[in-house]
């Protein structure tokens, strides 16, 4: 009896340390999972954060796109857009205040405006300039700034729909996955009293999230 009794507590052990054993690679395993769940989930390519990434800052959506070569394009065209307005815009501030001294002042009906001023250009020169000149120079460059503004505006949009697009292109498999089935079909026609026969190609495409 002492020996069925010793043999019952050894039996018991080794269950309950296989039990313990198993319920510690169980844990483990979950705890592994939800590791590679959460990764997964940080990796994938939404195209609605892309869009709402590249809306808010541009280039946002295109690194959330992970396609970083793109950057170096979107940087230097703001850059240089930028630039194209504020060269316009400082010259229309300048030009605009010679104007308005060769320019009737309704607000004072007995100011009396030159007819020319003299205006040193960016070269160095100083040139006599009478108020239609002032008046070309001044909407020229305010037209030219306006227009950089628009186009600001339209690489900005252009930037958003980039990433758009590619974030939808790169949820879209595009392995050997993609599978083509080619199904002959055979029919009989009871009017010519014939078998006839057709072929139907299938592509399945799997629209998957990395």
């Amino acid at each position: 009896m002492g020996f069925i009794k010793h043999f019952l507590v050894l039996l018991m052990s080794v269950f309950f340390s296989f039990n313990m054993l198993g319920n510690l690679v169980d844990t483990t395993s979950k705890k592994t999972d939800s590791l590679a769940s959460i990764s997964t989930k940080k990796d994938k390519i939404i195209p609605r954060v892309s869009t709402i990434h590249s809306l808010m800052i541009p280039g946002w959506g295109q690194i959330n796109n992970r396609q970083y070569w793109k950057l170096p394009l979107v940087a230097g065209a703001f850059i240089t857009l930028g630039l194209i307005a504020n060269y316009n815009h400082t010259r229309y501030m300048k030009y605009r205040d010679y104007y308005y001294v060769v320019s009737p002042h309704t607000e004072d009906p007995s100011y009396v405006p030159p007819s020319t001023v003299a205006v040193p250009y960016e070269d160095g020169v100083v040139r006599d300039l009478d108020i239609n000149q002032l008046k070309r120079l001044n909407d020229g460059f305010r037209r030219n700034r306006d227009y950089t503004y628009i186009g600001i505006a339209v690489a900005w949009a252009f930037n958003v729909i980039d990433a758009n697009v590619s974030a939808h292109l790169k949820t879209f498999d595009v392995s050997d996955d993609i599978s083509l089935k080619i199904k002959p079909n055979f029919e009989f026609d009871p009017i010519s009293k014939g078998m006839f026969s057709s072929v139907s190609l299938t592509f399945n495409f799997n629209n998957r999230l990395r």
